[in-house]
């Protein structure tokens, strides 16, 4: 039997003292610490370096250590294996392969404690069966993007790569690792001609060549582009009518291996809204992921596959900044952490009713590989120019603050603007909160008046602190600060200081102590767009 609760054990506490209860939404959100639902994975957490060869560089490097102080690494990191910087001919007309550059780059990672995401990609000169089909870097460079003229020497090529890296990084680390047999191919700019039939048996020679030196080596494809299978899905369907049942041209046995199905997700298209939205929306990337898992239940040997999203953003085309596409803007402000924790939190509800189709998620950050001119272009970037950080990287850095295990939690209403990812473990309570309004693309929206109520797990006694951390216009947000200035071309010394000083992920206010309660109700109201992660910390009384 369960006691009512008197006055005296609960606790009602305003987390900003300036603030006036707003008259717009109101939300009540119940948070149980004590019903765990189970280890919180950050799945989320996974980057795209673009181009690969920014590793090579200073900026890449040090852009890598950033998204690891950020927590926006920990699921892993993806890059290109690069081959035709690796094969070294011979005079007996035969092929080695050299692939320190790769190394160089994978160990950058690997230190960080990342798996990799490595996709094979492009094919070598020297393999190539039509060498002038070719794809430009954005360093200048081209690649050949053509079939080779012999398959066998494609295999051969996978099998000597994961023979070296077997050797190099380690069997157990090859197995937190993935591996991807190109990047969309159905597009002619990344695959000759777009030729799907084709890419099949790019694929199938690919599996059996990382297979045959790696059997356990997690592989995948087809990553096929996002808006372009949106309208039609008869590309995707090729394929795994392929894997499922088509003749494997490798072996001549029916089927491919395939331990994950990669697809690419977008909130909108070219910067902007997706076919048929007036707007970016996580719902609409939401509903691209959903098609595309209806379309692999139809086969039921793939339904226990998992789906890599390995492409995601908030709009396609990451270098169509707002002189091209005004809307792109909300990739500058808050929209963009906002958009970030609300598809977090409808994932992560996904999971906590048993359904865990897609099990990883890699941002395509993009916009780097062109040369910037300003700040705040509106590019698919987590920072500019001058290294200001935008404030999705401050969302990812929020959501790195999250304890370690899933606990049950009830919004009221229930309704997609508003997800919440509680959490808690031994010493620790968390509770993230977003107010998502993607139509509001100016966050100019009306707030909305939280109430979140904590059951108190601990029953000794303990000091409490409370930390409410914010990300909205006027916390944690360079953008705004930029703005303020007047959106200066050329930032000066002291505009730079001004907008570094307020970059960072900020509390709403100063740190303080948590009275103690068997139950706390916290309310404070979060403005459109905004995101709040509400910390109870707790040390023994006895502690100094």
């Amino acid at each position: 039997m369960q006691c009512a609760l008197s006055d005296a054990d609960r606790q009602t506490v305003k987390t900003s003292p300036t603030t006036t209860r707003s008259t717009s939404s109101l939300v009540r959100i119940s948070v149980d610490p004590v019903s765990p639902v189970g280890p919180l994975d950050p799945f989320w957490a996974g980057q795209i370096i673009h181009p690969t060869e920014r590793l090579l560089t200073e900026e890449g490097q040090s852009f890598l250590r950033l998204l690891a102080e950020k927590g926006a690494c920990r699921a892993g990191v993806r890059i290109y294996n690069q081959p035709e910087e690796a094969i070294r001919p011979g005079a007996d007309g035969q092929f080695s392969y050299d692939w320190s550059r790769f190394d160089g780059m994978a160990d950058q990672i690997a230190a960080l404690g990342c798996p990799l995401k490595v996709v094979f990609f492009a094919m070598p000169y020297e393999l190539a069966l039509d060498p002038t089909s070719e794809k430009t870097r954005p360093n200048g460079a081209k690649v050949c993007i053509s079939p080779p003229k012999d398959y066998e020497l494609w295999r051969a090529m996978c099998a000597d790569f994961m023979r070296h890296i077997m050797e190099r990084f380690g069997e157990e680390a090859i197995r937190r690792w993935s591996f991807r047999c190109w990047n969309e191919p159905d597009l002619t700019h990344f695959w000759h001609e777009g030729n799907v039939t084709e890419y099949l048996k790019l694929y199938d020679y690919f599996a059996d060549g990382v297979k045959s030196v790696c059997p356990e080596a997690r592989i995948g494809g087809p990553a096929l582009s996002a808006n372009k299978i949106y309208l039609d899905p008869a590309p995707f369907i090729q394929f795994l009518d392929h894997i499922t049942s088509g003749t494997n041209h490798a072996t001549g046995t029916p089927g491919s291996p395939i331990d994950y199905l990669g697809i690419h997700t977008y909130g909108g298209k070219s910067g902007g809204p997706g076919h048929g939205r007036d707007y970016p929306d996580s719902d609409y990337m939401l509903e691209k992921q959903f098609r595309l898992r209806d379309i692999r239940n139809r086969y039921p040997t793939l339904r226990s596959v998992p789906i890599h999203v390995e492409e995601w953003g908030e709009s396609s085309e990451g270098t169509t900044g707002i002189d091209r596409q005004p809307m792109s803007d909300i990739r500058n402000s808050e929209h963009g952490a906002a958009f970030l924790v609300n598809w977090v939190g409808r994932h992560l509800r996904l999971r906590q009713e048993g359904v865990a189709d897609f099990t990883s998620f890699t941002f395509c950050a993009s916009g780097y590989e062109i040369d910037r001119t300003r700040d705040f272009h509106g590019y698919r970037t987590l920072h500019t120019l001058n290294g200001f950080h935008k404030p999705a990287l401050n969302g990812y850095a929020l959501l790195a603050k999250c304890a370690d295990t899933q606990v049950r939690c009830q919004a009221d209403p229930d309704t997609l603007q508003y997800q919440v990812v509680a959490a808690a473990d031994m010493n620790r309570i968390t509770v993230v909160v977003g107010d998502y309004q993607p139509s509001r693309i100016q966050n100019d929206g009306p707030a909305s008046s939280v109430t979140i109520v904590v059951n108190n797990p601990w029953s000794e006694v303990v000091n409490l602190t409370l930390r409410h951390w914010r990300i909205d216009a006027n916390h944690s947000n360079a953008y705004s600060v930029f703005k303020t200035l007047g959106s200066p071309e050329t930032p000066s010394p002291e505009h730079v200081h001004a907008i570094t000083d307020r970059m960072s992920l900020e509390l709403l206010e100063p740190e303080r102590r948590l009275p103690e309660a068997a139950e706390w109700t916290l309310d404070f109201d979060l403005p459109c767009n905004g995101v709040s992660l509400i910390e109870i910390d707790r040390t023994s009384k006895e502690s100094p």
